[in-house]
């Protein structure tokens, strides 16, 4: 498995299409809404934990004009890749940042940036796989004055 992968929610996978421009879309990668934005672009490790995410269910070509995915709510148990990082269980609870559209930085160590977008809960399905919960918000930066 690449990415992210829903294992459980307690509303039911409802998927739709997302307008993109000029983006691969592999399954499983992760895409957010930036404020005053029209279409997805894909997650990065400056992405930030208010923004809406969008798991991608679908691939798409850079010139496809839309996907199809899930937007997250964060009430959804995910597991994700943590890349060559080694999941361990004493990182369960600690916040995280992501690599990349597919990957969680799992760097041992609970962050408290606001990029901080995933939190820990338990090992995946192998040591390059963790399990948790994406931060997702309304898109509103909290800190915004």
């Amino acid at each position: 498995m690449t990415g992210f992968k829903i294992l459980s929610t307690i509303d039911e996978i409802e998927l739709r299409k997302y307008p993109i421009s000029s983006q691969t879309v592999i399954v499983g990668d992760l895409f957010q809404l930036a404020i005053g934005a029209t279409t997805w672009t894909a997650c990065t490790s400056a992405t930030v934990h208010y923004t809406r995410k969008v798991i991608a269910y679908q691939a798409a070509t850079s010139s496809a004009s839309e996907f199809l995915g899930y937007e997250v709510r964060g009430n959804e148990v995910v597991e994700a890749e943590c890349g060559s990082t080694t999941a361990a269980a004493t990182d369960n609870g600690d916040r995280m940042v992501l690599t990349d559209k597919n990957t969680v930085n799992n760097s041992h160590t609970d962050s408290t940036a606001k990029e901080a977008v995933f939190i820990q809960y338990g090992v995946g399905s192998d040591t390059t796989h963790i399990v948790g919960r994406l931060i997702v918000g309304s898109g509103v930066n909290p800190d915004a004055t």
